[in-house]
């Protein structure tokens, strides 16, 4: 809410502000024009009223003047030129005794007739070189009067007709003087008549100045509550306007700006604001964007659990390696490490145990790694060394392959348990060796199939003569088409919880090698093999077609997402695969969910218009494990993706770590921005699943609400609500 304009920064800051300033302004202007207006009156008034004095004192010296000549028939009278009589001339003092006897008046007399007159106070000034001027009066309580002038003697001013202000007995009046004077010019004495004394002249002057100062201030007052009214109403959206921009400064863009709908400069002004905040807003989500991107281009090259860089990087490295072995004759040994027991870990303790085994172990081998060496995470419990050869290859990787076996050799802890593993591991020297990823992957491969088959615990070197026997991938390709055969593999299915309704509203489709010795063995240990064998294709046919006749039995509701390679993308009889599939198990297309793993870059080329087509069926496509592998921000601009799956490793951390939730967040985010729904893989904790709420998550799924069940388990949760983490009967 805005606060009251003239609050902005307090009435100590008003003044600063644009309405306090057009305010003062606008007054000052009044005052001014008032001033100066008033300052004119004044001056007119002061003006007219002096000729008003003038007038009044020259009637007052003609009617004194009149009265003196009727009583001294001898005297004579000087006059200007317009008349006016401006001396009296006498060859005696007015009131001496021979004037007294012929004319029967005394001067007491004559000044009384005079006043009677002229309504004011007369005197009769008469000179003497010895006393200068005495004055006399009618009043009987003063009949002698002293006469006195500001800065002037009173003997240069009466020797000539003065008409202005003379101070008589103490008060300022204003008077009109009347020199007698000898014909020979000797002054003999001064008539003098006042028209009031200073004060009750001045006295309308000053009124009319009280009322008009009293005018101006309430003209003031009133000009300042118009202003005040008229600026409050015109400058109310100001600040508001401020606290727009300073919000927008904060970076809190989630108001739209006010006073859109005005068209004035107002109005222009907040457009202009709501611009900035709308440009500010597409800035931060670009920023944001920019961010995730960096983010997702990371782990696209990192593993998330351990740190290592992962698959690919390693691909990267090795081939640098290579191209330094053609061009600078650069040695190096290549290094894969398989864990051993490391599945009864995470049967025994769960996946947080094996995470915390396999973090340690990357901790170690970091330890006993050279400036130059490199190590990455190819998947599950297998680790690869790139290291840098000084001198000797053999000599070198004997070396540093007895501190990693000693170093793995030491008991992991988690929580209150110790658990002991060991590893294997296999050698190739290059380019003795190999001088290819495919030849030096394919030795080492089988070094490593070595060690594993002398006891483990231990390391092999590559020797020529390993290529006769059974290798680890060679071996594990036949099996596969073995159990392809004789129907080894099965499908378990792992319920997807709506968390809205807490509901199952789909399957994920896993599949699960049931070997007749090994047991029940999961898709890390044999997907890698299959994908670079090229069986991919013929297993995920079979998975296809399975989870398609699986699925069709579920109610309508249900859905069922099948997980597909790049290698199957790339293969020309996916979409007819697809096809025949839907046909035959009669299943809808809208129930199939198509996930895509990400083993391997996508040839845009290719997987585009596949995807294309795939949606065109009318089957959802979901970007699987997002935060892994090769997954980046714009895979999800490019292809037709309606479902984002983020990955176990991010969820994992959302109760520790506020940047894994603030990269969910924006996941999910971005998600709803661009219309694709959101699922959320590994919830295994209520906190997750409360975290996932929170922040507006749609779908989840983990061993919090259920493992991949076999699909004679699966029909007991149909339509089923989730209580307490677990699916239960809905009855």
């Amino acid at each position: 809410m805005a606060k009251n304009f003239f609050s902005l920064k307090g009435v100590k800051g008003w003044h600063h502000s644009i309405a306090g300033k057009i305010t003062q302004f606008l007054l000052a202007g009044i005052l001014i024009a008032f001033g100066a207006g008033a300052c004119a009156g004044w001056g007119l008034i002061d003006s007219f009223s002096y000729q008003q004095w003038v007038h009044q004192a020259e009637a007052n010296a003609q009617i004194m003047t009149y009265i003196v000549r009727n009583v001294y028939t001898n005297v004579a009278v000087g006059t200007s030129s317009t008349g006016q009589i401006t001396r009296i001339v006498s060859e005696h003092k007015l009131g001496d005794p021979d004037s007294v006897i012929q004319t029967g008046y005394n001067p007491v007399d004559v000044l009384a007739l005079a006043s009677v007159q002229t309504r004011n106070p007369t005197w009769l000034f008469l000179y003497t070189p010895e006393k200068g001027f005495q004055g006399i009066s009618n009043n009987s309580d003063s009949p002698e009067a002293k006469i006195t002038f500001k800065g002037q003697r009173a003997t240069d001013v009466l020797v000539n007709y003065y008409i202005g202000f003379a101070s008589i007995n103490g008060k300022e009046c204003f008077i009109s003087a009347v020199p007698i004077l000898t014909p020979s010019g000797e002054i003999l004495g001064s008539l003098i008549s006042s028209i009031g004394d200073k004060s009750q002249l001045y006295a309308a002057y000053d009124a009319m100045l009280k009322k008009t100062l009293v005018i101006l201030a309430l003209v003031l007052l009133a000009t300042l509550a118009l202003v005040t009214l008229f600026m409050r109403r015109l400058f109310r959206p100001v600040p508001v306007l401020i606290n727009s921009l300073t919000r927008i400064a904060h970076e809190q863009t989630d108001l739209i700006t006010p006073f859109l709908d005005q068209d004035d400069e107002i109005g222009k002004l907040a457009a202009a604001i709501e611009k900035l905040r709308v440009a500010m807003v597409e800035r931060d989500y670009l920023q944001r964007m920019q961010e995730m991107s960096q983010k997702m281009e990371y782990m696209a090259h990192h593993d998330s659990l351990t740190g290592f860089p992962n698959r690919a990087s390693f691909s990267q490295a090795l081939d640098k390696c290579i191209r330094e072995v053609n061009q600078n004759g650069q040695l190096f040994n290549l290094l894969l490490i398989d864990l051993d027991n490391f599945k009864p870990v995470n049967d025994t303790f769960g996946h947080s145990a094996g995470d915390e085994v396999l973090i340690g172990v990357a901790q170690r081998l970091s330890l006993l790694l050279g400036p130059s060496d490199f190590a990455a995470r190819l998947g599950g419990d297998e680790f690869a060394i790139l290291q840098s050869v000084k001198s000797d290859n053999c000599q070198e990787a004997a070396a540093l392959s007895q501190k990693i076996v000693r170093a793995l050799s030491i008991p992991f802890t988690y929580g209150t348990n110790s658990f002991a593993i060991s590893c294997s591991v296999g050698i190739v020297a290059a380019p003795s060796q190999g001088n290819s990823a495919t030849t030096l992957m394919i030795n080492a491969d089988l070094a490593l199939y070595a060690s594993k088959h002398s006891g483990r615990g231990c390391y092999h070197f590559f020797e020529d003569g390993m290529m006769m026997k059974h290798t680890n991938s060679v071996f594990v390709n036949q099996e596969i088409i073995n159990s392809i055969d004789n129907n080894e593999f099965v499908l378990h299915y792992q319920p997807i919880v709506d968390l809205e309704s807490e509901t199952v509203c789909g399957y994920e489709s896993l599949i699960r090698w049931n070997h007749p010795t090994k047991g029940l063995i999961y898709p890390d240990y044999f997907i890698n093999i299959a994908e670079e064998s090229g069986l991919i294709i013929r297993l995920g046919e079979w998975i296809i077609r399975q989870s398609c006749m699986a699925a069709a039995k579920w109610p309508e509701t249900i859905k069922v997402a099948v997980n597909i390679s790049a290698y199957q993308l790339h293969n020309p009889g996916l979409l007819d695969i697809i096809v025949d599939a839907l046909k035959q198990s009669g299943l809808s297309a809208n129930r199939l969910e198509i996930e895509v793993t990400e083993s391997e870059k996508l040839d845009q080329s290719i997987a585009l218009p596949v995807f294309n087509s795939i949606r065109e069926m009318g089957i959802s496509i979901a970007m699987d494990d997002l935060g892994t592998g090769y997954a980046a921000l714009d895979y999800l601009l490019i292809y037709p993706f309606t479902r984002i799956k983020i990955a176990r490793t991010l969820i994992m951390k959302l109760e520790q770590e506020s940047a894994s939730q603030y990269l969910v967040v924006m996941l999910i985010q971005f998600a709803q921005k661009y219309g694709m729904s959101v699922t959320a893989e590994g919830v295994e904790t209520e906190q997750q699943r409360t975290i996932l709420r929170r922040i507006s998550c749609q779908n989840v799924q983990g061993y919090y609400y259920s493992r991949p069940l076999p699909e004679k388990d699966l029909e007991p949760t149909f339509g089923n609500k989730v209580i307490d983490g677990e699916v239960c009967n809905a009855e």
